[in-house]
């Protein structure tokens, strides 16, 4: 928190404070160089909506299924590999495939039709997990149901409710020729995957801030807002803060930028008294200055440091993933820095050596719904271990019909993964492989939390930063 600057708005208003101020912003200060890369790997050449989506999952086994056959090898030396589900011998055997969850609980798009409103409201919840779920495994010849009752030599299986649709994993086990299932004993993910040789790690202290859900256009946490720009900027907090501000080599607001008003209810305006045309004005006029404050937001942010937004769930952009980059054209002051940029969402980054990988929060939201964790720092951990950023679409997160491979698929192992638009920060290291470390992120929203997080590129140390305004007024 900010609480050591606390004579900040007792100062404001006094003439010499303005002075110093004024002198203050004709100091140059001497700001960490950058070197930026956004990778192109989520940009969608060829919107197409023809193509079927079992292509996807067809993609996605053929990108992993060489290394995870390696990672069972050697789980499991001297047991067969199944080449063809359609096929499975007797005796011990370990099956490669995808794993499709049967979800008793899961929304029927018919029963949307055949219920009545008051009826689908009161059976609405958050989590579509229960006890009668099951799991069948497949691949491009034959899909087979799972028995996940069994106990592996470490203890117990994995839960089902841990498992979601679209993973792709080895299973060691036995088939059962009474009832068809496959007896699972032990199972096994693709892992981490490899790093990128030649690596340069930063020698010197640089950061990198992450940030989301900043929400503009509501009344909520302006000057919370207000405060945060200032701080990385270099005009607020202590002279260590404005040292530490002047190493920040990139920001990445990773979606939700903006709050769009909608329209009004029909009934609810009408009984207001309000034509439909000052309702449209009304919403119009709000969606102009949302727009315009984002635009001064980001410009203040790209006159100092190097910005890039990725959109969300609620921004103005498409909502199947890949989610494009918001058009230049929103942000007619910011887009004349060329420190300014957007990406798309998800997005791969690097920042001078360091590799960032992370998205604004769809792909977990939408795992949390579906399977159970201890801690939500668990669900971004597992996608890591899965190698896959959303294996819940095109399940029950919507996603293009990609016909040239699945570009959800992680290839490459990221230093810092992170999701944004989460309820609270949380952090983690992992441990590759080959050594190497990475640091989990989960980035809290903004106008919920008043926070955003400093990772230190040299060590990948972390910290949580808040704002809270109300810390900074005088009595």
């Amino acid at each position: 928190s900010m609480s050591s600057n606390q004579s900040l708005l007792e100062r404001l208003d006094n003439k010499q404070f303005q002075k110093e101020l004024e002198a203050f912003k004709k100091q140059k200060v001497e700001r960490v160089a950058t070197k930026t890369e956004i990778r192109k790997s989520y940009e969608v050449k060829q919107k197409s909506f023809v193509n079927q989506y079992a292509g996807l999952y067809f993609d996605r086994l053929m990108a992993l299924r060489k290394d995870l056959a390696q990672v069972a090898k050697e789980k499991w030396p001297d047991v067969p590999q199944v080449k063809k589900l359609i096929s499975i011998p007797e005796g011990r055997c370990v099956l490669l495939g995808t794993v499709f969850k049967e979800s008793k609980l899961r929304p029927s798009v018919l029963e949307e039709y055949t219920k009545s409103r008051s009826e689908r409201k009161n059976e609405e919840i958050s989590k579509y997990v229960s006890e009668d779920d099951s799991l069948v495994i497949e691949d491009n010849h034959a899909r087979i149901p799972l028995d996940f009752t069994g106990v592996t030599s470490e203890g117990k299986l994995p839960s089902v409710a841990s498992l979601p649709t679209g993973i792709v994993l080895a299973v060691l086990g036995k088939n059962n020729t009474r009832n068809g299932e496959f007896v699972a004993e032990d199972i096994v993910f693709p892992g981490l995957p490899p790093v990128r040789e030649n690596r340069k790690i930063p020698e010197d202290e640089q950061y990198v801030v992450l940030t989301s859900g900043l929400r503009i256009g509501a009344v909520t946490k302006q000057m919370d807002l207000q405060l945060m720009i200032d701080y990385i900027i270099g005009l607020a907090g202590s002279s260590i803060d404005q040292n530490k501000a002047a190493k920040i080599a990139q920001v990445i607001v990773a979606g939700n930028s903006v709050v769009i008003e909608e329209e009004e209810d029909a009934e609810y305006a009408h009984f207001k008294k309000q034509t439909k045309d000052e309702n449209d004005k009304r919403v119009n006029e709000g969606i102009k200055n949302a727009m315009q404050d984002m635009d001064l937001t980001f410009t203040s942010l790209a006159s100092s440091v190097n910005l890039i937004v990725m959109p969300g769930e609620d921004d103005p952009t498409n909502i199947t993933l890949p989610q494009n980059k918001l058009p230049k054209f929103f942000f007619r002051s910011a887009a004349a820095y060329s420190t300014f940029n957007c990406a798309t969402n998800p997005c791969g980054i690097e920042v001078n050596g360091r590799v960032l990988l992370g998205t604004s929060g769809q792909n977990i939201d939408n795992l949390a719904k579906y399977t159970n964790a201890d801690k939500d720092i668990d669900y971004l951990e597992r996608t890591l271990q899965w190698r896959h950023l959303a294996p819940t679409a095109p399940d029950t997160l919507s996603c293009y019909a990609f016909k040239d491979g699945d570009p959800f698929v992680i290839t490459e192992c990221p230093d810092i993964y992170f999701a944004g638009n989460q309820e609270a920060f949380s952090t983690k290291i992992i441990e590759g492989r080959e050594g190497n470390k990475v640091r989990l992120v989960m980035v809290p929203e903004f106008s919920k939390t008043s926070s955003v997080v400093l990772v230190n590129l040299k060590n990948l140390e972390c910290k949580e930063i808040t704002f809270k305004s109300t810390q900074l007024k005088s009595n």
